[in-house]
């Protein structure tokens, strides 16, 4: 019979040295799985975190942008609305002018044989100028050199045709110029005068 003995206690050794080994390798590869997992969540920490930053940072940058959005739309409604004021007030003033025509034509009576010092008066008003413009002559008939000398009013345009159409033409320039004013300013630039 074979005597097994002899091999016990070298393979008892064995066996202890094995599961030493086996006990070490598996604490290390304990410690090892437990730092690599230890980093891991670091990593992901900090992952979280800078994605946080970023968020953060996006959403300032959105919400300065919506700011500044609702601030120039606020400015267009004000602006289009002062607008509105000035088309409605030029609208009156030229409704204002093209009834006093006939007036300032009748002043000026027979005596021109186009405009008279009534009807340039008011000629230059539609046109958005001063009416007490110091250069324009005062009413004087004796100004007109001999109006039987001229050919008759009717041959040409009626001084109030001719008023008529300074003053929608006024209103169109003093409106466009309302807008450019208008447009001007909504976008951080002067006003032209």
């Amino acid at each position: 019979m074979f005597d097994i003995r002899p091999f016990i206690k070298p393979l008892a050794i064995t066996a202890a040295i094995a599961l030493v080994f086996g006990a070490g390798f598996y604490s290390g590869q304990k410690v090892a799985s437990t730092a690599a997992a230890s980093r891991l969540q670091a990593v992901q920490l900090s992952h979280e975190q800078e994605r946080s930053r970023a968020a953060d940072a996006k959403a300032g940058e959105l919400a300065t942008a919506l700011a500044g959005q609702q601030k120039l739309a606020e400015q267009a409604n004000k602006l289009g609305w002062e607008l509105l004021q000035t088309r409605s007030q030029l609208a009156t003033t030229q409704t204002q002018l093209k009834q006093r025509i006939a007036d300032a034509t009748q002043s000026d009576g027979d005596r021109f044989t186009g405009l008279g010092p009534g009807g340039l008066r008011l000629y230059s008003s539609a046109l958005g100028y001063p009416e007490r413009d110091p250069g324009l002559p005062a009413a004087n008939a004796g100004d007109a050199a001999n109006p039987g000398q001229t050919g008759a009013a009717g041959a040409g345009l009626q001084p109030a045709d001719l008023i008529a159409h300074a003053a929608d033409y006024g209103a169109w320039c003093q409106q466009l110029e309302a807008q450019l004013g208008t447009l001007a300013h909504l976008h951080g630039g002067a006003p032209t005068q």
